[in-house]
């Protein structure tokens, strides 16, 4: 048994790097865009692109990772909203830590700092925002 419930972490892990591929591409594209081509400071052009990328990752992850087609995507945006908030918060320490204190190149350090929080957001993501509740035996 124990082995079919990794067979279901695994098909999330994948569907979660998918949709994190997509969210990525959002994220840096705009981050790039906004940096290299408008001039926006790093910092500045981190929030849009973060953002974006939020939206982006919260309705990929609800609809298509863990496919929840419940009733409770208020509920799971609110929870969604507090892991980005503390994500944002770590990532963008670690994008200001990377190129000020390591000489990093903004978009370097924003890729190592986007990889160093990509374990604890999925997580999260997973056994917190979209975890499934059980309620009369059944999951929602």
């Amino acid at each position: 048994m124990a082995f079919f419930g990794l067979l279901g972490w695994a098909s999330d892990m994948h569907r979660y790097l998918l949709s994190g591929l997509v969210t990525v591409a959002v994220d840096f594209g705009v981050f790039q865009l906004l940096n290299q081509v408008v001039g926006l400071w790093y910092l500045h052009a981190h929030v849009v692109s973060r953002s974006a990328g939020a939206i982006t990752c919260f309705l990929l992850n609800y609809y298509f990772t863990f496919a929840m087609g419940d009733r409770s995507m208020l509920r799971r945006a609110t929870r969604f909203v507090a892991l980005w908030a503390v994500s944002f918060a770590l990532s963008s320490l670690l994008v200001f830590s990377f190129v000020e204190g390591f000489d990093l190149a903004p978009f370097a350090g924003k890729v190592t700092a986007e990889c160093l929080v990509f374990l604890f957001n999925y997580s999260v993501m997973k056994y917190w925002v979209m975890k499934r509740e059980v309620s009369n035996g059944r999951a929602s």
